[in-house]
Parts: C-alpha cells; structure tokens; sequence
C-alpha cells in the first residue's frame, strides 16, 4: 500500500503545471553550487531560468559581464537544472566550476522539476510583481536578455 501511495504521489507531482502568470509564486527553496540552500523570495522581480547547457552559457556570458552584485541588485534569481548532467560529470567538473562564477546559481531538483515552464534551448523569464507572475517569456539571445534589464 505505501508503494502505491508513494507512486500515485510521484505521479501527480511529475504531471504538475508550470507556474504562470497570474498565479502567485509557491514556496520554492533550492542548493546552489556551494550547498548553501535559498528559497526564491516573493520580493523577487525576475527568475531566469535555463534548462540546458545552451541557454546556461548565454545567462553565464551575460552575468559574467555584469556586476557581481548585479542579481540582488536587480532582485534576480537564477536557477538551472543540471539533473540531466551525469552526477560524476556534475560532481567533479560542473558544479566546481561553477563555484568559480560570483554569483549563485540555483539547481533545481527532483520536488521542483516542473515548476517552470520549459522551451528547448531558451530562458524561461518569470517578472513577479507583488508574489505574483506579472510575465513569463524565453529569450534565447544576450540581446533579448539585456532587454529584459532595461
């Protein structure tokens, strides 16, 4: 019976919708690259997340040219979904040089999977106004991200 529970529970999460706009932001807490834990704050402007290696350089090459406050400064989060990475490949050269970025990177995990909306080789952008998505877009350029800022 506890199987059954547990692969009924499994099952509907795996089936849960992305947020969208207008709903209100869940609670959603995340590791980043140093194992310090964050959960996304409703005082939060803007999510940006990327959900393959593509989209990951094009933020990492945008934030890279910014201020290392530039993220809290802009009330911004950044998560990224490495679950697809092998864990050795993560382990030991991913995640350490991601450690080497100034600013923090959120991985997303198995609980948190389908909170975001998904579209192949793009950001997925969330502007929150209030605790609330305001709009979701995907960029899939430095310029259409810069745009996002201005």
């Amino acid at each position: 019976m506890k199987k059954l529970l547990l692969v009924l529970m499994f099952s509907i999460l795996s089936f849960a919708q992305a947020i969208n706009i207008g709903d209100t932001l869940p609670t959603i807490t995340l590791q980043d690259q140093f194992e310090k834990t964050h959960t996304i704050s409703a005082n939060s402007k803007t999510i940006l997340v990327a959900f393959d290696k593509d989209a990951s350089d094009i933020l990492k090459e945008f934030l890279l040219k910014k201020e290392d406050n530039f993220l809290s400064k802009n009330k911004t989060v950044y998560v990224g979904d490495i679950s697809g990475m092998p864990s050795l490949i993560s382990k030991f050269f991913a995640i350490p040089k991601m450690k080497k970025y100034p600013f923090s990177i959120l991985f997303l995990d198995d609980k948190n999977r389908n909170v975001f909306s998904k579209k192949e080789d793009m950001i997925s952008v969330y502007t929150l106004e209030d605790g609330k998505i305001k709009n979701l877009s995907h960029v899939s350029t430095k310029e259409e991200l810069a745009k996002v800022f201005n």
